[in-house]
């Protein structure tokens, strides 16, 4: 045999080994994640019907990856109340606020590529609006701007109301925000508020010249392959299929009633930066993965985005949220309730949509999410290694 073929077949041989091992290992990782138990899944079927009953909750699709527990991907209740179809994992939801911790990452992404800085002030990107020299894009960020949120404008939700299909100019909603007086001093307290994620959108778009839909979908979307995760134009009203038909309470009833509307086709562009995206809780997962580990960010902004140190709470860093024992978003717009959260010492992840909003309480997704994290793990404040040492979950719901 030639030296040329002897080294060939050891090669082959190598290759061979290195195959087998390989597949060992796959093996062992997949098996590393055990099965959840016929108990386990029955536990969790009955708290989120409980759940959903409590809050009248007419559909919801969950996601739990708990690597030492099990994973738990369902639909339960309705989709669709005309038809009656039953949830799917694959169905499209409008994700409100979670939107903001994509804004929140395209920000940072641009303090990395040093073409703006945290201490920046507003009147550089967006002169016009009264008080800008005093307020940063941290400010923004963390939620201590002090401007009023046009949210809670009620003449906001009447024009919306009047014609959910029209579009709505992000100067707009910020001028709704400025007729008012600022609620405090720049930097002195935390309030979360809309206004500042709109601003946000501003600036993204002053800085790189594209529209923030773009840069949204450019630099985050598509980096992480978020297939069914979309930043819709204003125009468009409509939702990607399959999807889950979204429902709030009917004219003139209260928001904790069960004579329910449709109200799943309209335009996003009156939450934009601030509430616009649609996804699926498959693709939150990998987001809010790649949130955790600051997968698109340096270790600089990634420190900054989840030091939760704002004046008067410990509830928010930079566009995420913290519930003590976990950090995530929730997100609410008409129809639609959505809640991800990562947890540092189970190194887990638990996505709950919902579509109903707005329900008896703020936050009813967060009440399912962490009723069922409960029911999956226990208590996670008694494990050990947690990230986040205070826990603050009641103080979560009553802040949205």
């Amino acid at each position: 045999m030639s030296t040329l073929s002897r080294t060939l077949r050891t090669l082959t041989l190598s290759v061979a080994v290195l195959l087998i091992c390989l597949a060992a290992l796959a093996g062992v990782a997949r098996a590393s994640t055990p099965a959840l138990s016929a108990a386990g899944r029955a536990n969790l079927e009955a708290t989120l019907e409980a759940q959903m009953a409590k809050y009248q909750v007419p559909g919801a699709v969950v996601g739990m990856w708990f690597p030492d527990i099990g994973t738990w991907v369902a639909g339960s209740g309705e989709a669709d109340t005309g038809s009656g179809a039953a949830p799917r994992p694959t169905d499209s939801v409008r994700i409100g606020s979670v939107t903001k911790s994509f804004t929140a990452t395209a920000v940072l992404q641009l303090v990395d590529r040093k073409q703006l800085a945290l201490g920046d002030q507003l009147s550089k990107y967006v002169p016009w609006v009264p008080g800008a020299r005093r307020v940063t894009v941290r400010h923004l960020l963390n939620m201590t701007s002090g401007f009023y949120n046009f949210t809670d404008d009620q003449a906001f939700w009447d024009r919306y109301l009047a014609d959910p299909t029209a579009t709505w100019r992000p100067r707009q909603l910020v001028r709704i925000a400025t007729a008012h007086p600022a609620v405090f001093p720049p930097g002195r307290e935390y309030m979360y508020c809309n206004t500042n994620y709109i601003l946000l959108g501003m600036i993204i778009e002053r800085v790189t010249g594209k529209t923030a839909r773009q840069v949204i979908t450019n630099r985050i979307v598509r980096r992480l392959d978020l297939e069914h995760t979309r930043f819709p134009k204003a125009t468009t009203v409509t939702l990607p299929a399959p999807y889950m038909h979204g429902y709030m309470p009917a004219d003139g009833e209260p928001s904790g009633s069960a004579n329910l509307q449709d109200i799943s086709l309209y335009s996003p562009s009156a939450f934009w930066t601030a509430g616009a995206m649609v996804s699926t809780v498959g693709d939150l997962r990998i987001w809010l993965r790649a949130v955790a580990t600051g997968r698109l960010l340096s270790k600089r902004m990634h420190a900054a985005q989840l030091r939760f140190s704002t004046p008067n709470t410990a509830s928010y860093g930079l566009g995420v949220m913290n519930a003590g024992v976990a950090f995530g978003h929730s997100g609410e717009v008409p129809g639609y309730n959505s809640s991800m959260y990562y947890l540092p010492s189970l190194n887990a992840t638990s996505v709950t949509l919902i579509n109903r909003y707005p329900s008896s309480i703020e936050g009813a997704a967060d009440q399912i999410n962490f009723a069922l994290i409960g029911a999956m793990a226990g208590d996670p404040n008694r494990r050990r290694g947690s990230t986040y040492a205070d826990p603050i979950v009641d103080g979560l719901m009553t802040e949205r």
